[in-house]
This record gives structure tokens, C-alpha cells and sequence, in this order.
């Protein structure tokens, strides 16, 4: 996603200063002035403030915030998606393990910052995001550039009964997501189930990038919760004015 009018980043767990693993979550560790430290830190790689560093406290559902440079930290409780067009302003979201996507409109200079999970997934939320950047933005798929990013990918990703059934009355009951398993299991591809929503809407295949880094397989690099890690990491998005 190289383009000028932007400015991106997805951050791993070796990041941190003096050995510390470079979580991003306030929830993840008991030093809250690291967190601090941490995305303080994040703000200055991507040259804006850190008042304007902005994390949605997720809770795997379908809310999705419009950020402006008033928007306050009780304003993104219980939220999983952000957008904005303001220049300078910089939305992310954390995972280990769920899909963080990152989408541009360049023609009404628009981003969005998306956490999707499989919950998120069959909720629709990325497709959710996408209507909401129309109605707010003027978004259309054919101007949009999106990234799904470092999550675990579907050979490490076995899910259950509920979660097969979700999928199934979301995307239908012949969908091509899953491979089937005994005991009503199966594997699931979160990042195919989300690149259909970007092309239902109209997203160009060649404008869809898959960072195709699995988080499980990729520990070292990337938290993981199906490791037992409790650290976050984050991908996130700005605009940039030029001149």
C-alpha cells in the first residue's frame, strides 16, 4: 500500500526498548507506563502527536467510529473499527491473532483501521466499515486500496461447531472457507472471508494486498492468543497532507 497521501505501520514484539516485548494493549501487561512509552512511540514513527494516535477498545462486534480531532477515548469503547479523513490523525487496532485490515479510499482521501475477528468476520464488520465509509466519505470499491494484514492463517486455524455454523449461515452453507473436519470441525480462512468483502464491494483483486504472515506459525515475531500470549500488536493508518 505505497502511496504518498499515506503513512502505515504494523508493529511485532520485538520492538521494545530495553528487552520489553513492544505490546500495545493496556490490558496485556501491568506497567501502563510502558504502554505509554510504547505508543507514544509508535506517534513519533509516524510524525504525529500522540493525542492523535488513536486505538478503538475492541470487543470483537460491529461498532465502527468516525474520528475527528475531538473524538475522546470513551467515544471508542466497545468498538472494532475506525475512520477517519482528517490528515494527521492516526486510527489503528490491535490483534494477536484476529485480522487487522487497513483500507485507503485515494479519491475522496479517506482510511479506515479494521479488528476482525472471527466473531467480527461473520458479523460482516469489514463490509459494515466499507458501507459506513460510502455514507460518511463517498467511498466506492473501484478508488479503494486495502491490507489485510499479519493473523492466523486458516492451516493453523481449527475452529468448532459454533463457529462452523456462523460461518455457514453468514456466507452460506456451501461456502468455500472452511476445510470440513471430523466432529463438526473445521479450518477457517479468516483472510478469504474477508478479501470476499472487499470484493463484494467492488474492491479490485490487484488492490487487495495479504500480508500472509501467520501469526501462530510467525510467534516469535507476532503475539499470538492461541500461543497464550497476552501482548498486542498493532497495524494502523494515516493520512498526510502534502506541500
Amino acid at each position: 500500500m505505497a502511496d504518498p497521501s499515506i503513512r502505515h505501520f504494523v508493529t511485532d514484539r520485538k520492538s521494545g526498548v530495553n528487552g520489553t516485548e513492544f505490546t500495545l494493549s493496556f490490558s496485556s501487561i501491568p506497567d501502563k507506563d510502558l504502554i505509554r512509552q510504547n505508543r507514544a512511540m509508535v506517534a513519533r514513527v509516524m510524525d504525529t502527536d500522540p493525542a492523535h494516535l488513536f486505538f478503538p477498545s475492541q470487543v470483537h462486534l460491529t461498532r465502527i467510529v468516525h474520528v475527528t480531532k475531538t473524538t475522546t477515548k470513551e467515544e471508542l469503547l466497545e468498538t472494532d473499527a475506525l475512520i477517519t479523513s482528517t490528515p494527521w490523525l492516526c486510527i489503528a487496532v490491535m490483534s494477536a491473532d484476529c485480522v487487522p485490515i487497513l483500507v485507503y479510499d485515494k479519491r475522496n482521501n479517506a482510511v479506515g483501521a479494521v479488528h476482525s475477528g472471527w466473531r467480527g468476520t461473520v458479523a460482516r464488520i469489514l463490509e459494515k466499515t466499507l458501507q459506513k465509509m460510502h455514507q460518511t466519505f463517498g467511498t466506492r470499491g473501484r478508488d479503494v486500496i486495502a491490507c489485510i494484514g499479519p493473523s492466523v492463517c486458516q492451516e493453523s486455524y481449527e475452529v468448532g461447531e459454533e463457529v462452523v455454523a456462523a460461518v455457514d449461515n453468514a456466507f452460506g452453507a456451501h461456502n468455500e472457507l472452511m476445510i470440513r473436519e471430523p466432529d463438526h470441525k473445521a479450518r477457517l480462512d479468516l483472510w478469504k472471508a474477508n478479501m470476499l468483502q472487499l470484493l463484494e464491494f467492488g474492491v479490485d483483486r490487484n488492490s487487495i494486498e495479504v500480508a500472509g504472515l501467520c501469526t501462530v506459525k510467525n510467534n516469535d515475531y507476532f503475539f499470538s492468543a492461541r500461543k497464550g500470549d497476552a501482548g498486542r500488536f498493532a497495524a494502523g493508518i494515516m493520512l498526510v497532507e502534502h506541500g
